[in-house]
């Protein structure tokens, strides 16, 4: 923790390091700055709620992983569209590593410029909503607060246009400035909430369930004319709300409800944000390794210790979930196959547990071949047969017929990554679409030969729980 007042943290911008890169910027051509700096210690998700003033804005954090992000603004933009956007936004990134100078004044990997956001599940976005997402967006912020191993770091990027060295200064110690204050605000004072009474009512209706039953009867049809072996489908609640819901506030819960998940919270605009709380890692990219993970086959949680074990090993014995299980193991390794070396994993899944449900698990790590890029593995990995089916090919065509669901960025890789080979990525489930007043939630199931509609049925229930839990967790007056 960075205890300091203001003067005293800017008095130590003087050092030689910085004074150097400072004046080394009137001798290069690089088009944008990023400098990165030790701060007070500032929850990055308070900051975010006390800034609040509409631009565009991201957060995520892994609390058990003691990872916590919040950014704002849009500096750079990467974006694309149709089944050339894996390859497009690797393209753009190799480029910007010419034209970005960026000092760092504490040594970490994730010190310095991270450009946060995503995909869309399919190769382009038709929705009105999800169109403000695009099919491949990742944004370079200009402001970021890092919270890692102890460490509280700032980020703040510009473009450099015609700004001389001492502009670029003044306009640090400016911003800094604005953050250290940001954080005796946070020490001193509490912010009260406007009262809002509110009510929050489901707009689903009886046809819902009618046609879940029958878009599993058709998928299970086409798993017996061997079309493909799993298929994964989806499907949508939509809620209302007396009032706009707000997002951050939903993002507080999800994090302390579900310590063990991947928190997110992706906002275009003032009125739009697509929040969840994901147990399911894409991958991990560090030091030429990838992580990632086989996450696939659910069983609820039990209300004793004696019911939960129980549960557990009926799903350790479950057929069902077991080859559920196996298509997304096998699937991964075919995948990553292409592009990685030394696939290691265990040959038996083991049980991850979460607050409401356990999952079958396996563990997969892999070393990167040499030249291969985060967002090659990326296109080779999404969507996992946790998500999309298996053969994935086969599974995919089939998925929006059947549903009729447009999935957006549901159940597509959101996260974050840097110019230097590191990243973090997971599948965006047990997640919301929010915009102004109103909320849809999104949850699917893997569906095989065995598969049962009503024991689907009540699995995406299970699965809309996170999500409807913090969405009744905010009290009238914070909605």
């Amino acid at each position: 923790m960075d205890d300091r007042t203001p003067t005293q943290f800017i008095e130590s911008l003087e050092s030689s390091a910085f004074t150097s890169f400072l004046t080394s910027l009137n001798d290069n051509n690089a088009a944008y700055v990023s400098i990165t700096l030790p701060v007070a210690c500032i929850d990055p998700l308070a900051a975010l709620e006390l800034i609040d003033d509409g631009e565009e804005s991201f957060y995520w954090s892994h609390p058990k992983n003691e990872i916590s992000i919040s950014a704002g603004g849009n500096l750079i933009e990467l974006r694309s569209t149709g089944k050339g956007r894996f390859h497009d936004i690797a393209a753009q990134t190799a480029h910007l590593k010419n034209v970005i100078q960026a000092y760092t004044a504490i040594e970490h990997v994730m010190a310095g410029p991270l450009f946060l956001g995503g995909y869309s599940f399919n190769d382009h976005n038709i929705g009105k909503l999800w169109k403000k997402f695009g099919a491949a967006r990742f944004v370079l912020p200009e402001w970021m607060l890092l919270e890692i191993d102890g460490y509280h770091l700032l980020t703040l990027s510009f473009k450099k246009k015609n700004l001389t060295a001492d502009v670029i200064y003044q306009e640090v110690i400016s911003k800094i400035t604005r953050f250290l204050n940001l954080a005796g605000e946070l020490n001193s004072t509490r912010r009260e909430q406007k009262e809002s009474p509110s009510a929050l009512c489901t707009l689903q209706t009886d046809a819902d369930k009618a046609r879940w039953y029958e878009n599993i009867e058709t998928a299970k049809s086409l798993i017996k004319k061997g079309k493909f072996e799993k298929i994964v489908l989806a499907r949508s609640l939509d809620l209302q709300s007396e009032s706009e819901i707000r997002p951050t506030l939903l993002s507080h819960h999800l994090r302390n409800a579900y310590p063990d998940c991947y928190n997110f919270l992706i906002r275009p605009d003032r009125h739009t944000s697509f929040v969840g709380a994901t147990p399911e890692r894409l991958a991990s990219f560090k030091d030429g390794m990838v992580q990632t993970e086989g996450l696939a086959g659910t069983i609820s949680r039990g209300k004793s210790a004696l019911e939960d074990a129980t549960l557990g090993r009926e799903l350790l014995k479950s057929n069902k979930n077991l080859e559920e299980h196996k298509f997304v193991v096998r699937s991964i390794q075919d995948s990553l196959s292409v592009l990685s070396e030394h696939i290691e994993h265990p040959e038996q899944p083991g049980i991850k547990k979460f607050q409401n449900v356990q999952h079958l698990f396996t563990p997969i790590r892999a070393k990167i071949k040499k030249g291969v890029q985060i967002h090659d593995l990326i296109r080779k990995l999404h969507p996992t047969p946790a998500v999309g089916g298996y053969p994935k090919k086969e599974s995919f065509r089939y998925i929006h017929e059947i549903e009729q669901l447009d999935r957006g960025w549901y159940a597509a890789p959101v996260g974050w990554f840097n110019l230097q080979g590191y990243g973090e990525f997971a599948v965006a489930i047990r997640s919301a679409l929010l915009h102004k007043n109103k909320a849809r939630l999104f949850a699917g199931c893997g569906i095989v030969k065995d598969s049962e509609p009503a024991t689907e049925w009540n699995e995406t229930l299970l699965k809309f729980r996170p999500l409807l839990g913090a969405l009744n967790s905010i009290k009238p007056d914070h909605v």
